[in-house]
């Protein structure tokens, strides 16, 4: 008999990894949610499983139970099921969360049961695209060893590529996703209302800008980073740095503390990278300076 599975859950992952894991030869005992039709429609789509509302009816045969639940429940799902004593000695209790550590499932552990999470690095809007981009996905595992372990077969059986992270870590691991994936959209999200101010309109400066979006993170994946840095600041051209700055100040002051703090980092870039001496350096720093605010009043 192989690994018996329970998902709790079905929003966007419960679904997914319930299909995925069944087509990879796990037992799937069932999907457990709130709503009895979504619990039905993710044992549909996975093939297998029994539907239920009241997961401890399938956490107790568990080998291995998925909280796919949204961040804000899972530890308080964790416990009413510690609680009807749900969990059995020696299996692993893991969740899907990339912001949580392996911790908050700690109500698990007093029935014998090992904990641990497993977070896929990318973004996903349904479970139809979920299976269709985690096969070759990047996936984040911590936990107690015994969850690892089992962990990282999971992750290599539906087709990720694991890595393991320290429990403690997973706040930092966070933040740089947030910064490769939610930052990017505030990012270009400026670059559009500074191409709007500049008179192209909205829909056709996303359809501009998005060959040159691509085209960076290709860079980025061919060459890599610092070698892959471009533009103004990599050349060392502090003049158009400061045009740009006394034009944003003009057409969306908001933005200028963004440009300035970015261009600074990007100086840091152009640094690792190479070829800026330090007269440079001084000139981009000096036309990225932020404006001083106004005088306090005297009394």
């Amino acid at each position: 008999m192989g690994v018996q599975v329970v998902i709790v859950g079905a929003g966007r992952v419960g679904p997914a990894l319930a299909r995925l894991l069944t087509r990879a030869g796990y037992r799937l005992l069932g999907v457990a949610a709130p709503s009895a039709d979504a619990a039905r429609r993710a044992c549909d789509y996975a093939g297998a499983g029994r539907p239920v509302q009241d997961a401890a009816d399938l956490t107790r045969e568990a080998d291995l139970t998925f909280l796919a639940t949204p961040d804000d429940v899972i530890g308080n799902v964790c416990r009413a099921l510690a609680d009807a004593g749900a969990f059995r000695p020696g299996s692993v209790v893991a969740h899907c969360s990339g912001a949580l550590p392996s911790e908050v499932l700690a109500p698990a552990r007093p029935a014998g049961a090992h904990v641990g999470s497993l977070h896929p690095l990318q973004s996903f809007a349904s479970a139809e695209e979920a299976v269709r981009v985690l096969p070759g996905c990047r996936c984040a595992i911590e936990g107690d060893p015994e969850a690892v372990g089992l962990l990282r077969t999971v992750a290599e059986d539906i087709g990720g590529r694991p890595f393991v992270i320290r429990p403690e870590a997973k706040p930092l691991y966070h933040a740089a996703a947030v910064f490769a994936s939610n930052y990017l959209v505030a990012v270009e999200a400026a670059a559009v209302r500074l191409a709007e101010a500049a008179g192209i309109p909205r829909a056709e400066a996303l359809d501009a800008l998005l060959p040159l979006i691509r085209g960076t993170v290709s860079n980025i994946e061919r060459v890599g980073i610092p070698e892959c840095l471009t533009g103004p600041i990599a050349r060392g051209d502090a003049e158009t740095v400061r045009r740009h700055c006394t034009e944003i100040a003009r057409h969306a002051a908001d933005l200028l503390p963004l440009y300035t703090l970015l261009g600074r980092q990007t100086v840091r870039v152009a640094v690792a990278r190479g070829g800026l001496d330090e007269a440079a350096v001084h000139a981009l720093e000096e036309a990225l300076r932020p404006a001083p605010g106004p005088s306090p009043a005297h009394p």
